[in-house]
């Protein structure tokens, strides 16, 4: 017997704007792998989890598109599904319903006839996490437990945190408000795939007609990628949709995690792609980047050592959105230092706090607050640390 392969689905989508285009390219990259009727059946109840997690519509890249999610609910609704609810927790600090109001989908309900459902007021579901290695246990909503089918309809952006943020990353918008800061402080990656394992989707489309590249997952430029992908293989989609970003996926811990944990595929090699070759549409998004060195004339002295990506691209994008907010002046004046192989600076390098960011750091805070003289030292744990954390602890009480 032939071993099992992953399939993907690849379509070109042309106006983003035009719910005909989209619907049409919708209903391609859903028959490239079997077509709906093969996962959503009649008297099926549907949740859809779009990424709505910003006050921000669809043509900044921000947030999915939502003709995407209307044209899903059309076709699902199509095959006589009982219920179809579009789900969303917003961003920490955020309205869910100012988020939806924003993307228009009060409309789209009306219209529809679907359900909205804010998930920070949700019932949540406390349930054990299989193999955990984050996570042991985690609350999620009592919706998505009980639905039939569960359809994830992420955006394709760089985030701040990670290179990507796809499929797995945008399951984290189910979770309670305060667990989205814990998977920072347990290790961001390796908490996504716990969560992947009590809550992974069926189905998973990757809208791609905007997209958002630069200063994601937020601040970034639209990419314009003008594609669409699909899979039940939520990992795989992921591996794939990374390389239509021009990114690979080995850089992308969190597809590399759940590859090896068994949740899906995540080797490009060892996956189908059905439609249009990944070489035809794929191209380099924008990243973010920033020379620590250029910071020193500022007076904000970077000790890196050993950074990981994820913690690495943090503190670029960090810095960078401080500047773009006028918040930069948090840092002028003191001592950064990350990385998992750092140590402490010479007392005579330190210049005014010293602000120690991520968990590798554990061990140069407590040796930093033995010295003598000691330093004031911040310090920020985290893998990496959710930015408004960081913020809050630099900002004087």
């Amino acid at each position: 017997m032939a071993a099992y392969r992953a399939l993907v689905g690849v379509t070109r989508c042309g106006d983003p704007n035009d719910f005909e285009t989209v619907l049409e390219a919708t209903g391609e990259v859903l028959d490239l792998i079997g077509g709906i009727r093969s996962i959503v059946s009649a008297g099926d109840i549907v949740l859809i989890k779009p990424n709505v997690g910003f006050k921000k519509n669809h043509l900044t890249g921000a947030t999915t598109n939502i003709n995407v999610v209307k044209a899903l609910s059309t076709i699902i609704k199509g095959v006589g599904a009982r219920k179809i609810i579009i789900a969303e927790g917003a961003i920490v600090g955020t309205s869910t319903r100012d988020t939806f109001q924003a993307n228009g989908y009060y409309d789209i309900a009306g219209e529809l006839g679907v359900e909205l459902l804010d998930l920070k007021t949700a019932e949540m579901v406390a349930v054990p996490v299989p193999c955990g290695k984050a996570f042991h246990r985690l609350h999620v909503p009592r919706a998505i437990l009980e639905a039939d089918v569960v359809v994830n309809v992420p955006v394709m952006k760089t985030h701040d945190a990670l290179p990507v943020t796809l499929g797995l990353k945008n399951m984290k918008g189910i979770i309670r408000e305060q667990d989205k800061k814990r998977f920072h402080k347990w290790g961001l990656s390796q908490a996504i795939v716990d969560l992947n394992k009590v809550a992974y989707p069926d189905l998973t489309v990757l809208d791609g007609t905007i997209g958002m590249e630069g200063l994601g997952p937020a601040h970034g430029e639209p990419a314009n990628l003008g594609v669409m992908l699909a899979s039940t293989d939520t990992v795989a989609a992921d591996a794939i949709g990374s390389l239509v970003m021009g990114i690979d996926p080995g850089e992308v811990e969190y597809i590399g995690l759940a590859d090896a944990q068994g949740l899906g595929c995540g080797d490009p090699d060892e996956i189908n792609v059905a439609g249009v070759p990944v070489s035809e549409v794929a191209r380099k998004v924008k990243r973010h980047t920033l020379d620590f060195s250029d910071l020193i004339a500022k007076d904000i002295h970077v000790y890196e050592s050993g950074s990981c990506s994820g913690c690495r691209h943090f503190m670029e994008t960090f810095i960078s959105n401080l500047e773009r907010t006028g918040e930069l002046g948090l840092l002028v004046g003191n001592t950064i230092v990350f990385g998992q192989t750092a140590s402490m600076p010479q007392r005579g390098e330190i210049r005014g706090k010293l602000i120690l960011v991520g968990r590798c750091v554990k061990d140069v805070a407590a040796a930093a607050r033995s010295g003598q003289p000691a330093p004031e030292v911040i310090y920020i744990p985290g893998c990496p640390p959710h930015g408004q954390d960081v913020k809050a602890m630099l900002k004087p009480r």
